[in-house]
Formats: C-alpha cells, sequence, structure tokens
C-alpha cells in the first residue's frame, strides 16, 4: 500500500505506523461519497468493521437512539423486520452490536470467520443507508414509542422499547445525576441534551422528525468507516464501494461545537427512594468541573493519576479527610469523557442537605491545601505504575480488540484530528513518569481542574419517596388529558395504528424476504473447539494448575482456597474479608502504604469469594487474582501474607465506613442490574450452588450487609472477633491451588504456597436451596425485571450442547418476539448454565406479570416447532462461538480457571460441541417435554416496582421490601 493508491474508488491519503499495537493506520476518503476510511493494518484473525456518524443531538428525545434500534429493523437489500437478530441467531459473530453516544452512533462487527464477516458488512451497510424504518411508521412505534389503545379500553399507555429502556436508565441515581450535571456544565451544545432519550420527552418526538433526523444525518459524506485485523482488503473495499458508489457528496459539515464557559450554577432536583423510606440523611451532592478537551489526552491520563493517588479509596488523603468530616458515607470522583470537551464530577452520598455548601467548601480547601503540599510522590508513583500496566495490557476493557481500537480511533476522527493519536501512549507514558518525580505537574492540573475552571457546578440531589407515585401519577394523568382531549376519529386513528402495528409484529416475513439473509454453512463452521494447554502438577500436597499462553511478559497468578464447608453466615464474612482486606492497616503497613505497594508492584490485584459446580456437586471457593510483570511478581509474596494474616480487624472506624458504602452500593444495583438479582433468587431456590451466592453477593448478602451498617451507624459494630478466626481456618495451605498463566515458574510456586500457614482441609458442602419461595422485590424504580427458574435434566458440568442451540432459538425468537417486541421490555433470554439453571429472565421490563405467563409457553413453542421440522442450521451456527470466546491471555487465564474447577475438560467441550452440531427436532421435543415437566415446580422472582408485582397475583408468595 502506498500514498495516493485507489482501490474500489477509495484513495489513500496517509499511512503510519502505531508501534504500540505493531500496526499501521491507513487513512483514506472515498473519492465519490466522501466516506472516510481507517484501516487498521495488524495481525489479528477476529477482523473488525465499524462504519459511525456524527450525530449531534438538539433535544431530549433519543431520536439517535431510537434511530439506532430502528435501522437495523429491515432495509431495502434484506426487508425481514428484524435482520439484527436474524444475525444473532446465524452468525458466529464474536460481537454485534451499535452505540449511541452523546455525539456519534457506531455500527461495529466483528468476526474469526471470513464469510461472516462479509455478510456482517452487508447487512450492516444497507441497514444504516437504506433502512425501512423511515419508511414505515411501525418500526419507530415499535422502537421507539407509540399510544397503545384497544377497542373498548379506557386507559392508553405508552409503549416502546427504546421508552421502557430508558425509564429503566432514569431509575438509576447515577444516570440521574450525570444527566442533570451534564445540563449545567454543557447547556448549550449538544452534550447537555439525552442522546439515549428522556422518558418524560421521547413521546415528543414524531415520525417525521425522526425520518428527516436518519435524511440529515446518516449519509456517506458524514461517515468514517473502521477496518481492522488480517482481512482482504481488496474484497472488503469492493462490498464497501458497491453502496458508496450510489452517492455523491451533498457538501454537509457537522461542527462539535465546545460550551463556552458556564461559571459558577447550581441546581437541586429529586431522585426517588421507596415509598415510606426515610428520606433523613439521603441527600446526593455532585461537584463538577469542565476539564479538558479531548486532545489534550496526555492532561487527562496526568488527571486520572492525580486523582488516584488522593482519592482511589478510603486511605487516600482526600477521601479519608472528607469522610472523617462524618457528614458523608461515600465519595469518588467520575470522568465524564470520550467527548470533545471532557469533565469531572465528584460524587457525595448520603448527607444532609444542610451540610451540602460546608462539604463542597471543605472538598475544594482540601483540594487547594493538596495542590499546596504536593501530592505523596510514593502514591503518585503506584497510581501512574497501576495505570500504565493497564493501558499496556491491551485486554479490551471487555471488548474484542478491534472493536477496542475503533472506538478509540473514532474519538479523535470525530473532532478533527489525527486519529492515531486514540492508540498510542509511549510518549505521553515517559512523560509523565518524568513528571513524577517532583515537578508539580500533577498538582498543577488537579489545581487547574478544581479551582481554577471557568465551569463548575453544583448538584444537590434530594431524596423523595413520594415521586414514584408522583411519576406515575403524572405519566396517567398527561395520557388521559391526551386521551380525553382526542375527538372520535383520533381516537380509531390510534387504536386501528395499535392493531397495524400488533398485525406486523405478529406477521411472518416472506419466504423471498428471509432468502435474503446471508447465511452461513454448517460446513463452514468448526467442528472442534479452540483448546487450551492445561497441565497441572504437585508441589507437594498442593496442586498447581498451569496454562500456557503468550502473555508478553505478565503473570496472571489465581490462588483459591476451598471454603465448602462454610455456613452461608460464613460466606457472607469472607465475602466481606475480601472487600475489607485491602484497606486495612496490617501488621507491617498502614492501608494507605499497602496499596501504594500493591499498585506499584501489581499491575491488578482483586479478591472474591465465589460458588461453583464440577461433578461432585457444588464447591465454594476464595479466589485471589494477580496480574504483574514476571520481574514483578515477587513482589506479592509478603504483601500477600501481610493481607491474609495481620489484616487489622479492630480498626472500627475504617471496617464501618466501607460497610456503608458496599450497602449503599449493593442496594442500588437492584436497579440497574435487576435481572441477575431476579434470576440467581430464583435459582436459590433449586440449585446449591446459587443458594451459596445468595450469602456472598445476592439478596442474604443485602439482609446482612444492611443489618451491620445500622450496627456500625448506632457504634454497635464489631467484627474482630468473627473475622480473625475465619481467616485463620481459611486461609491455609491444605485448601489451596495454585493457578498459573504466562509463565510456568515452579520455583516461584513453590515460594508462593511455603507463604501459607498450615490447617484443616475442607468438608462437606453444607448450604441446600431455599425451596420455592416466588418472591416479590420491591424498588424505587420506573421498571422491572422478572425471573423463572425450572429444575432441569442438566448435569451440574456442562449442559447437553443442544441446549445451547435452544438458548439461541428461544432467546432470539420467541421471546423476542413476544417479550421485547410485543412487550416493549428492553431485553429477555433463556439460559442454560452450568450450574444446573435452567430459566428465564427479562430487563426493563414494563409488564413482568406478562411474562412470567410468556416463559410458561416456551415448552409449546419448542414443541410445536419440534413438528414442523424446522432448519436449526441457523440456531446451531450462532451458538458455536458462546462457549469459544477469543482468548487473549487474561481471557484464556479465567477460562482455564473456571474450566479445571468445573472438571470441565477439552474432551467435554468436544463432546458438547458434537452435540451442539449434531441438534435434531428431536432435541427440541426432549427440551420441550423437560420444561413442561417442570412447570409445575417452576420458581418466580420478580423485581420492581410494586404495584407490578402486585400484578403478578398469585404467582408471587410475598413481597420484599429492600
Amino acid at each position: 500500500m502506498n500514498i495516493n493508491d485507489k482501490l474500489h474508488g477509495f484513495v489513500f491519503e496517509k499511512g503510519e505506523k502505531i508501534e504500540e499495537i505493531s500496526a499501521t493506520l491507513w487513512q483514506a476518503r472515498h473519492e465519490k461519497s466522501g466516506a472516510k476510511l481507517l484501516f487498521l493494518d495488524r495481525k489479528d484473525d477476529n477482523k473488525t468493521f465499524a462504519i459511525s456518524f456524527k450525530t449531534i443531538p438538539e433535544d431530549d428525545t433519543g431520536v439517535f437512539h431510537i434511530i439506532e434500534h430502528s435501522v437495523l429493523c429491515g432495509s431495502k437489500k434484506f426487508p425481514v423486520k428484524e435482520p439484527f437478530v436474524d444475525l444473532l441467531k446465524s452468525s458466529v459473530k464474536t460481537f454485534l452490536n451499535a452505540f449511541t453516544f452523546p455525539d456519534k452512533t457506531m455500527y461495529p462487527v466483528s468476526s474469526r470467520c471470513d464469510e461472516d464477516f462479509y455478510n456482517l458488512i452487508d447487512v450492516y451497510m444497507d441497514a444504516v443507508l437504506h433502512p425501512l424504518a423511515i419508511e414505515k411508521p411501525e418500526i419507530f412505534m415499535q422502537e421507539g414509542w407509540h399510544y397503545e389503545l384497544h377497542e373498548g379500553e379506557d386507559e392508553m399507555r405508552y409503549k416502546g422499547v427504546v421508552f421502557n429502556e430508558m425509564k429503566g436508565a432514569y431509575s438509576s441515581v447515577d444516570e440521574i445525576e450525570c444527566e442533570y450535571m451534564t445540563k449545567l456544565l454543557y447547556p448549550d451544545v449538544t452534550y447537555g441534551k439525552d442522546s439515549g432519550g428522556n422518558p418524560a420527552f421521547i413521546p415528543s418526538l414524531t415520525f417525521e422528525d425522526f425520518v428527516n433526523a436518519h435524511k440529515k444525518y446518516y449519509s456517506p459524506e458524514n461517515s468514517t468507516i473502521i477496518l481492522d485485523g488480517t482481512l482482504d482488503l481488496d474484497k472488503t473495499l469492493s462490498l464497501l464501494d458497491g453502496y458508496l458508489a450510489e452517492y455523491g457528496k451533498l457538501g454537509v459539515s457537522f461542527e462539535v461545537e465546545s460550551q463556552s464557559d458556564v461559571g459558577a450554577v447550581y441546581d437541586e432536583e429529586f431522585y426517588e427512594i421507596a415509598e415510606g423510606e426515610s428520606e433523613e440523611g439521603k441527600a446526593r451532592l455532585s461537584l463538577g468541573f469542565k476539564e479538558f478537551s479531548y486532545f489534550e489526552k496526555r492532561e487527562s491520563l496526568a488527571l486520572a493519576i492525580a486523582i488516584d493517588a488522593i482519592a482511589g479509596s478510603n486511605e487516600a488523603p482526600f477521601k479519608r479527610a472528607m469522610l472523617e468530616t462524618g457528614l458523608i458515607e461515600d465519595i469518588y470522583f467520575s470522568p465524564y469523557n470520550g467527548i470533545k470537551d471532557s469533565s469531572l464530577i465528584l460524587t457525595m452520598k448520603n448527607l444532609k442537605a444542610e451540610n451540602a455548601k460546608p462539604l463542597a467548601e471543605k472538598a475544594l480547601s482540601l483540594i487547594r491545601e493538596i495542590t499546596e503540599k504536593g501530592i505523596d510522590k510514593e502514591a503518585l508513583t503506584a497510581s501512574l505504575n497501576r495505570l500504565e500496566f493497564k493501558i499496556r495490557e491491551q485486554d479490551g476493557a471487555g471488548y474484542p480488540l478491534g472493536i477496542a481500537y475503533a472506538i478509540a480511533l473514532m474519538e479523535f476522527e470525530l473532532y478533527g484530528g489525527n486519529p492515531a493519536e486514540g492508540l498510542r501512549f509511549e510518549e505521553n507514558l515517559r512523560f509523565l513518569r518524568d513528571q513524577a518525580q517532583g515537578s508539580g505537574y500533577y498538582e498543577d492540573i488537579l489545581k487547574r481542574v478544581m479551582l481554577e475552571s471557568k465551569s463548575q457546578a453544583t448538584l444537590l440531589l434530594l431524596p423523595k419517596s413520594t415521586l414514584g407515585e408522583e411519576r406515575r401519577r403524572a405519566e396517567e394523568d398527561k395520557l388521559s388529558a391526551v386521551l380525553n382531549g382526542l375527538t372520535e376519529e383520533e381516537r380509531q386513528d390510534i387504536i386501528a395504528k395499535t392493531l397495524r402495528l400488533e398485525k406486523w409484529q405478529t406477521s411472518e416475513d416472506s419466504e423471498e424476504a428471509k432468502a435474503t439473509i446471508p447465511k452461513l454453512k454448517l460446513s463452514d463452521i468448526s467442528s472442534k473447539p479452540e483448546e487450551l494447554s492445561i497441565i497441572d502438577y504437585k508441589i507437594g500436597e498442593n496442586t498447581v494448575v498451569y496454562t500456557d499462553v503468550n502473555s508478553r511478559g505478565i503473570s496472571y497468578i489465581t490462588l483459591v482456597f476451598d471454603v465448602s464447608d462454610l455456613s452461608g453466615e460464613e460466606l457472607f464474612y469472607l465475602s466481606l474479608i475480601s472487600e475489607l482486606q485491602e484497606n486495612l492497616d496490617t501488621e507491617s503497613y498502614k492501608a494507605s502504604e499497602l496499596q501504594n505497594k500493591l499498585k506499584s508492584a501489581l499491575g491488578s490485584y482483586s479478591s472474591a469469594v465465589f460458588a461453583s459446580g464440577n461433578r461432585e456437586g457444588a464447591k465454594a471457593y476464595f479466589r485471589i487474582s494477580i496480574a504483574a510483570l514476571n520481574s514483578k511478581k515477587r513482589e506479592a509474596l509478603p504483601l500477600l501474607s501481610e493481607m491474609l494474616y495481620t489484616s487489622d480487624f479492630s480498626n472500627h472506624g475504617s471496617i464501618s465506613k466501607i460497610i456503608k458504602q458496599i450497602y449503599i452500593s449493593a442496594k442500588e444495583s437492584f436497579a440497574s442490574m435487576g435481572h441477575v438479582a431476579a434470576l440467581g433468587r430464583a435459582a436459590a431456590y433449586i440449585s446449591e450452588e446459587s443458594a451459596a451466592s445468595e450469602y456472598i453477593d445476592g439478596l442474604e448478602s443485602y439482609y446482612m450487609i444492611k443489618r451491620l451498617a445500622s450496627e456500625y451507624s448506632k457504634g454497635e459494630g464489631a467484627l474482630e472477633a468473627t473475622l480473625r478466626p475465619l481467616c485463620e481456618k481459611v486461609f491455609v495451605r491444605e485448601r489451596a491451588t495454585l493457578f498459573l498463566a504466562g509463565d510456568d515458574d515452579r520455583d516461584f510456586a513453590k515460594d508462593f504456597l511455603d507463604i501459607l500457614k498450615s490447617g484443616e482441609p475442607s468438608g462437606e458442602f453444607k448450604i441446600k436451596p431455599f425451596g420455592i419461595l416466588n418472591e416479590g422485590i420491591a424498588i424505587p424504580a420506573r421498571i422491572s425485571y422478572a425471573a423463572l427458574v425450572l429444575p432441569s435434566e442438566i448435569s451440574c458440568v456442562r449442559p447437553h450442547g443442544s441446549y445451547l442451540a435452544v438458548r439461541n432459538l428461544l432467546s432470539y425468537g420467541y421471546l423476542w418476539n413476544e417479550i421485547r417486541v410485543q412487550g416493549g421490555a428492553y431485553g429477555a433470554g433463556f439460559v442454560a448454565r452450568p450450574n444446573a439453571t435452567v430459566g428465564f429472565y427479562s430487563y426493563r421490563d414494563p409488564s413482568p406479570e406478562r411474562s412470567l405467563d410468556i416463559y410458561l409457553g416456551a415448552a409449546k413453542h419448542l414443541r410445536e416447532l419440534s413438528q414442523t421440522k424446522c432448519d436449526l442450521t441457523d440456531c446451531i451456527i450462532s451458538a458455536v462461538g458462546d462457549p469459544d470466546p477469543i482468548f487473549t491471555p487474561k481471557v484464556a487465564a479465567a477460562t482455564a480457571f473456571t474450566a479445571y474447577l468445573r472438571g470441565e475438560s477439552y474432551a467435554d467441550r468436544l463432546r458438547q460441541r458434537e452435540e451442539l452440531l449434531a441438534t435434531t427436532s428431536a432435541d427440541l421435543k426432549r427440551i420441550a417435554d423437560a420444561l413442561s415437566l417442570a412447570a409445575d415446580t417452576a420458581a418466580y422472582c420478580v423485581i420492581g416496582e410494586k404495584e407490578k408485582l402486585l400484578a403478578c397475583g398469585k404467582k408471587l408468595g410475598k413481597i420484599l421490601e429492600l
């Protein structure tokens, strides 16, 4: 490739090496249409494509979020109702989704299969450029919003997927804080608008506005296409040119404007808490500061390092001083970045409203004091070390690397910068390390943002226990007013539109339309899953498990202690120990010193308690996970010994703060992750493993931490007598297994095990399933989550391979149509897990009582499908990649660890793949029969607003309050 080369309408304008990721970035422009191309040429068999559009919201209707959903509901070339879902059901994608950002919309895909990759590009290009949504109002109604009204009804409802998604988002106080704060800091530009959509304003969006927004912004000239990985560039660009060549340049250009200084602004708003809950001491104070432009990447990194050094833990100086006022229970910083002009938000939780002003003054006074005296150099270096490790590890932050790179490239490209700078880091890291030696650079950055910013916002969020009811009543009154104001003709029009939508939703795509979706064949799929090299050996009486991965000089180390013999209450206290150990003094170190040493020596450190199943049944473990450069890993040994055996559990003040913070976080998680909590709770009625998990991080754990928080608030908490003996019982060599990945250093393994004391081995698993309870859990939210779990025939090791196909068949077929499309929920799914959990869940669901009935109809649906001899190829193919992730070193280490504990061999994975590929209609009938037989003993759990729980009637035996 050379500058000025032309290929399929693209002219290559620039090429440059990015040494940090061993890649060359080529920038090109499609001559006829003006589309921009970024090609990241590097070795990666997981190929990535993304097309992005600069989209600039002008209001809070969420128009670009609704467009993102809607364009994937059929297009000119692929005129089926749900090509996105068809791809979910038939592709071996490694990633398939779309993102609405505050100033752009991105449609990324990735796959390791060449044919699949080109299929995905084809469908996505046609979707964004030729969507049926701009011609078919029913798509807008389904994905965005509509009035639902049937003949003979005297109540009208709002329905729509995005409408309900954002109702759920606005049930999270974190989301509410972010939205109100951005309106204060960015009142005149796009960032002051909610790109996702505010439920109060979504119903003001018209179909005409929706169509016009697509026409205005979705042109190739306003797009950037990103390619990444080892791909056939000639074939890929030929495919893209087939779409782009029909467009000419329109002369459109959209600028993301920068917000001018707003000075010091203030606002008070309300957030919802549970009815009857005390409002005392539950206000939330946020301070916002305009930060840097996106091009000041070095400065942003420096600010992150400084913030971590002064507030990264309860023992960091700024956070410690603020907590010691006794006026708040938690405080932390959050960046609002990935935009043109970023900002920093300081959040203080659980305070009295009258203390807001002195707390704000105290915070800024402390920052002034810290900038004058200087940040502790050891803490600064430790935070820099930890950040540098994360950057160099290149693990994708949960995304395939190509997707993570595409997002980083797009953010620089969007604002007119050199996109390559989004992936470079060496020069910045060298500079930041030089400045950590005492130049005052980090203090100046902190001072510039928090003390000298000409845009500062103060937001006081006040709790209101009646807010949920007020909002419900306001919505009902608004709908009632609309309904009462309709003429009979207008009323009949809404009824007719409702019926047309329902008819369209329940209609089948024609065979001709279905035939347009590109399909893979089973012969395109490998019959063998990717194999991990796992060996185990003995050092004394202990097992060491080694996974051979190319980890680029990083060791991934996991130590587990078998704690299967502990009671549920003991598992809760052990999980509390995992939260405390990094934050307490030890025999040799103050907590702040310990944290600095951990950050300096280790790339990451974490611990947790978890339950797992294997051939012998359920087990429970305490896990310690460490990632470190090979040259530094030995520094972990004395630090780990200190934490395991000398943590000071008598420090009432430190423990009290942590317990209150855990309680706040646990309580808020029910609104954001209610589907996980509901599914786990329902599974605990039936599964030993899930019952144990309830004491670790479920509802049982929540009630225990709530009790402890109350005790410590009254000055009655005392845990040393409970926690110290538990440590002595658990952290012994006889319970330990060591896992290594990246470096099979047996001398290190021996030395690691030698730091452990001796004791008694673990015993039998004690915890039993709870029995069928069928609970509703009331939370202050405008949306609900419904789960149903069935006893099953699945082994405790792995489900029969056919269950993977059925999972996709139900999740992306029956449940998608019934609960998401027709019911308006944001999501729903069927699960068949290795721990014997077979069940269903819904996410941000407006009608949980209806969803529970839909779940029970799944068996009938499967049986009917089995009788039609339907083609199962698609759902088989799409399920192939689910148990076969992209093995980055970190993922490989975690996968090997989980497989070993569950007793899963490569032969088991091979068997499951063979069963999956051999799935037939007979398997559908067998699974349908199993679901039918278990239906009478189904376990229900619904989490959500109380009126929705009451609507579930006798399905729920009791309703609990958080």
